[in-house]
């Protein structure tokens, strides 16, 4: 039996351990708790950058092997001076949204 791929979804494969697999499955169980839904909103909450997840995800670029310290340490710069600009002129994320759409249209 091949499970319906939702209207619009898509598959992402990765290998993985076979004990974190089979682990993940068992969690995810007790939890009731899909593992397309599980995967989704993790996505969503790693894309709308969702304070709770921020933490974790530094964590994690911290321990990868791919992560360069230079890179690193500049990404958390411009991080702390997008929030510093954010805070000083009182911007929410749409008016951040705005800004962006008024660059790609060309009318600044």
């Amino acid at each position: 039996m091949t499970k319906k791929i939702p209207e619009g979804g898509k598959y992402i494969q990765f290998p993985s351990l076979e004990a974190l697999d089979v682990n993940l499955i068992i969690k995810l169980k007790f939890d009731d708790i899909t593992k397309f839904f599980f995967f989704n909103e993790y996505m969503k909450a790693y894309l709308a950058e969702d304070p709770a997840l921020m933490p974790f995800i530094e964590k994690v670029k911290e321990k990868s092997m791919l992560a360069r310290k230079f890179r690193l340490k500049k990404s958390k710069v411009l991080r702390k001076k997008e929030q510093e600009v954010i805070r000083r002129f009182g911007l929410n994320e749409e008016d951040v949204e705005n800004i962006f759409d008024l660059i790609a249209s060309d009318e600044i």
